[in-house]
């Protein structure tokens, strides 16, 4: 009888431990799929930052074509790209048939801004020269040559960190004069490039974007201080889509699976991004790792 009552007791342990198995099962098998949605979704609701082009090449022929065919190819992804002529728009009222050719066929895209490099010299070049350059590119859209030639809005290259009153007075009168042009297309967008964080005060109102990073990856990344600075620009007071990332020298070997962590981990924080392997001339060719940059942005 004592053996029947301990094969019962083992059977209900036994049924019990099934039952509790089961149900642990259950709950796991839905906890997984509910945990790669939420995952999905923690991932969707950072948009796709815009790739800012620094598009510091001279038009020879098939010397855009890295840019022509990504932008071709990703009608969802926006593009907003810095033509330089020469430091600036160039001594002529319009651009040679060179560049606007690849001009046009830019603008052509829906997923394209085009906006025209101004250098500043930390604010000390003579502001005159900084509105006629100004005032040259607004002038491109009256090309009675070329239609499609009329660029977005204006890079401010060289603009100051530091807060004065006469730099924000600068800073004030360019943009201004940029948000007045009529001969600019849409927005008439400014980007300022101080290639760090700014005084604050001169960010309010400020540009539509400032660059606040524009160094190598391993300062980013590797230097004593890199957890500082992405403390830094990760505390910015402003939405992503107000500033923008320019990272050079990523390492060539990074692989892909990295890189997507790289642009997943810049694009909470910056609306804009530009990443290339080059470390020196790094905006004067498109480097080794343009596609797979291009592609970390599409995911």
């Amino acid at each position: 009888m004592e053996a029947i009552k301990s094969v019962r007791h083992r059977t209900r342990r036994f049924k019990l431990f099934s039952i509790a198995a089961v149900l642990a099962f259950t709950i796991l098998a839905a906890a997984i799929p509910l945990a790669v949605v939420f995952t999905k979704r923690n991932h969707q609701t950072t948009p796709k930052p815009t790739v800012l082009v620094p598009l510091y090449v001279y038009p020879a022929p098939g010397a855009w074509d890295p840019l022509h065919q990504v932008v071709t190819a990703n009608p969802g992804l926006g593009f907003t790209v810095v033509l330089n002529p020469a430091n600036g728009p160039g001594p002529s009222q319009y651009p040679g048939s060179d560049y606007a050719a690849e001009v046009q066929k830019l603008n052509a895209h829906s997923n394209v801004r085009m906006m025209g490099y101004v250098p500043t010299g930390y604010a000390t070049r003579n502001i005159t020269s900084v509105l006629l350059d100004v005032s040259t590119y607004s002038g491109w859209a009256t090309d009675p040559t070329t239609t499609g030639l009329a660029v977005h809005g204006i890079f401010f290259d060289e603009t100051p960190n530091q807060y004065s009153t006469e730099a924000a007075e600068y800073l004030e009168t360019i943009n201004r004069a940029v948000k007045n042009s009529s001969g600019l297309l849409s927005d008439r967008m400014t980007i300022h490039n101080p290639g760090s964080i700014p005084d604050a005060r001169l960010a309010d109102p400020g540009p539509d974007v400032t660059v606040v990073f524009e160094e190598t990856y391993q300062t980013y990344q590797l230097a004593p201080s890199s957890k500082t600075l992405q403390d830094k620009l990760a505390s910015l007071p402003y939405g992503r889509s107000r500033y923008c990332y320019l990272m050079h020298s990523v390492p060539k070997s990074m692989g892909g699976a990295d890189l997507r962590r790289l642009v997943d981990g810049l694009s909470k924080y910056a609306g804009y991004l530009f990443l290339t392997d080059l470390s020196d001339n790094y905006y004067a060719s498109f480097g080794s790792k343009w596609l797979d940059f291009i592609d970390a942005m599409l995911v």
